[in-house]
């Protein structure tokens, strides 16, 4: 019955009073999702394990910022920084400080590139996976040579087996991070009762080195930006040949999409956006089919007639839609809701 040693029944029935009172949203949740995307068990148990984690790295990077840049001496900044475990993770879900609609995106498209990744090791070795972007290492191009291997170095970085999802500060953009490290700070300091100002300082201290440009998705559309004017027979578009990140980055340039809408298309029933997609860039039937055997995980097939029947004009004029600014087709969203005659 004690589930918490060091917390009285009591205090654990008013807890449990006050979470109860949430139910109805839970199982409004469950009983009427908003989207078509099954989300499975493994998927939301992966969800909240990354972001678990990636609440742990940061208030750890911002509490040994705070004992060996700053010289807090205070004994729970330095064990919160030194442990092996997250600490403010509770605090912050109780609060609802983890919901914002980006993060969970974020989430949500990293435990799905996680997925993609299990995949294509199903069909690729992980030593051939590997070598498919040291070819690039002894380019004639130093460019190309230098972004290779940038982006092999974020990928070793990011490496925690088929199916994992790693948490890596490094892969956060500036706007997640600057929305969690403020509300993790703040929750340090109410577990720690610190009330001195570098817990602060080393906020900013963190958001001020971070580094978009190291992150894995920045490494690969760098190098797709130097490899997409190759001849194409030699650097066929595909993930087997490019690996994950390079094939979405350059699925990405030549779209006009985001890597992360690519991503979400792969989650969505048969995929039809992805398909779509590499219909609106003339992606020849047996490529597009072979891309779609090893990216779809349900089983599905896509036939040489389905995929050539979609009319090449009227898909690329969808993508060019899909890969306007998100805020505007989310506001055409809102604007369109329950209106007769309107849809996507």
């Amino acid at each position: 019955m004690d589930q918490n040693p060091g917390i009285g029944l009591v205090q654990q029935a008013a807890a449990i009073s006050a979470s109860s009172a949430y139910i109805s949203d839970d199982l409004a949740a469950a009983l009427f999702p908003k989207s078509d995307i099954m989300l499975s068990d493994r998927m939301l148990s992966n969800g909240r394990q990354y972001l678990q984690a990636i609440v742990q790295e940061i208030e750890t990077e911002i509490c040994m910022i705070a004992v060996e840049d700053l010289g807090v001496t205070h004994d729970m900044i330095i064990e919160i920084g030194n442990s092996d475990r997250g600490h403010s993770f509770p605090l912050l879900q109780n609060a609802g400080l983890l919901e914002t609609k980006a993060l969970l995106e974020h989430i949500f498209t990293s435990v799905q590139r996680a997925e993609l990744g299990s995949r294509l090791l199903q069909k690729i070795s992980q030593a051939d996976l590997e070598s498919v972007l040291t070819r690039h290492l002894d380019n004639e191009e130093g460019a190309i040579a230098d972004a290779a291997m940038a982006l092999l170095v974020a990928q070793s970085r990011d490496n925690a087996g088929p199916g994992s999802v790693h948490a890596h500060i490094g892969n956060l953009s500036a706007e997640i991070l600057f929305a969690l490290a403020w509300p993790i700070a703040a929750a340090v300091q109410k577990l720690s009762g610190y009330d001195g100002p570098n817990l602060h300082k080393a906020t900013e201290k963190l958001l001020g080195r971070h580094d978009e440009g190291a992150a894995t998705q920045s490494r690969a559309q760098r190098l797709a930006q130097l490899v997409d004017h190759m001849d194409s027979a030699e650097h066929p578009l595909h993930p087997l040949h490019d690996g994950l990140d390079l094939f979405l980055a350059r699925l990405a340039k030549r779209s006009g999409l985001s890597v992360d809408q690519l991503i979400l298309f792969t989650a969505e029933p048969n995929m039809m956006r992805f398909v779509l997609t590499m219909r609106a860039v003339d992606l020849p039937t047996d490529i597009a089919l072979s891309i779609f055997g090893v990216l779809e995980g349900s089983g599905q097939l896509l036939t040489p007639a389905s995929y050539n029947e979609i009319d090449g004009d009227k898909a690329a004029e969808l993508v060019s839609k899909w890969s306007s600014n998100m805020l505007y087709q989310d506001a055409q969203r809102q604007l369109n809701i329950n209106l007769p005659g309107f849809s996507d």
